[in-house]
């Protein structure tokens, strides 16, 4: 019966991935990405109704080996000495990185044998479709690259980790899974990081493949802006952009709005990053203010329309957010109005926030569900308006007010 059952289960499954590949026009868009995932996950679980769960330990023990060999060619820019086109023996593509054949060799099998490299002949290797995606100037890879650094770095450490420090949750900024695994347990994350410029280069050009998975636009329509922008004084700044790193939100704002005065938004992060901003001059955000700023200090842009914050909440603990909104209902005018950008974690939570909420905890942030932002944002006098969602995705945009006196959060 239970073999009857099983194939009844896959005949049904192998049916509706017919049907949602019949409907797989557009690959473009929150549309195109969402029936894309529908595709995998159904070709997924048709994978595992026929697996047998002792496979996996040794499916598990592959891909480790597979993502430490990535990671470590990264490091070496192996992918950047493979040819675009056609293949490279093995001797020459050691002699180009300075190192043994042998242990290239060793390493790229894996890679051979896991279909992210091709070996051609007995001898030489050339690119798959997917192992271009970690040469050194695709920010996808960048993404990679922190992800194994922050998260899978501080995953191996985490029975130390919880050992010396208790099995809870980490709340701080230091002495955390991440610092602790860098043997730098008093600095913070972004201390971390920035000892290294390169790393802190490659982090911040890792965020811009984000916005594939964590879109800006679709959530909100952003000519609320204009709309009310008479709510304000003539010359008040229509959005400051907290924490907004490079501007990418930004540029995709003004991209889609261009009724939208460039003169009356305001970028604000890290003095490293502003400076990075600048030197840049991207056309795209000329004539927005650039402004270095610490989001846990005093907000100086006083009674804007729009306080924007992107992937900056997930960072940080409770405490460390009611510091930050804090500053930010000082700053608020009667109009004025808290942005809040952010994956909703939801119960029982996908793979995607479900792995960024384990790197949230190992440098002492975490993914909220919409019962933590009701709680979040009633602690500091704030009024949740609305949850700006689509389909497609999971990143929803927060409205939030000032609470006038009796309203809050609806729990």
């Amino acid at each position: 019966m239970a073999e009857v059952s099983e194939r009844r289960s896959l005949e049904t499954l192998a049916r509706q991935l017919s049907d949602t590949v019949k409907g797989y026009d557009d690959p473009s868009g929150n549309t195109g990405l969402y029936t894309r995932k529908k595709i995998i996950n159904i070709a997924k679980e048709i994978i595992e109704t026929v697996k047998e769960p002792q496979e996996t330990p040794f499916e598990y023990g592959v891909k480790m080996a597979e993502m430490g060999v990535l990671r470590q060619f990264m490091e070496m820019h192996v992918f950047d000495k493979i040819p675009d086109e056609g293949s490279i023996s093995y001797k020459a593509l050691a002699e180009m990185i300075g190192a043994e054949e042998s242990l290239i060799t060793r390493m790229a099998w894996m890679l051979v044998a896991t279909g992210m490299l091709k070996q051609v002949g007995e001898d030489r290797v050339a690119h798959s479709r997917f192992s271009k995606t970690y040469l050194s100037s695709n920010p996808q890879g960048k993404w990679f690259q922190i992800v194994f650094d922050a998260g899978m770095v501080s995953y191996c450490h985490w029975p130390e980790y919880f050992r010396a420090y208790g099995y809870k949750e980490c709340v701080n900024d230091t002495h955390t899974p991440h610092s602790c695994a860098w043997r730098q347990p008093e600095k913070n994350f972004w201390e971390v990081i920035s000892q290294d410029p390169q790393r802190f280069a490659d982090f911040n050009a890792s965020m811009e493949t984000l916005d594939e998975v964590l879109p800006v636009m679709g959530m909100f329509d952003f000519s609320w802006i204009m709309q009310n922008a008479g709510r304000v004084a003539d010359g008040t700044a229509l959005m400051v952009d907290v924490g907004g790193g490079k501007g990418q939100a930004l540029r995709q704002i003004l991209r889609k709005h261009r009724e939208i005065p460039a003169s009356r938004l305001v970028l604000q992060d890290r003095p490293a990053v502003i400076e990075q901003v600048i030197q840049a001059d991207e056309p795209e955000l000329r004539g927005v203010e650039k402004m270095a700023h610490d989001f846990f200090e005093e907000q100086p842009v006083k009674g804007a329309l729009i306080y924007y914050l992107r992937r900056i909440m997930h960072d940080w603990s409770d405490e460390k957010c009611r510091k930050i909104l804090s500053n930010l209902v000082e700053a608020m005018g009667p109009h004025s109005r808290i942005f809040i950008t952010e994956q909703i974690y939801l119960n029982p939570p996908t793979e995607l926030p479900a792995q960024m909420d384990l790197i949230m905890l190992s440098l002492g942030g975490k993914e909220r569900t919409k019962q933590d932002w009701y709680a979040l944002t009633a602690r500091v006098g704030l009024h949740l308006v609305k949850f700006w969602e689509t389909s497609g995705t999971e990143v929803a945009v927060i409205e939030c007010e000032k609470a006038a006196e009796g309203k809050g959060a609806m729990l």
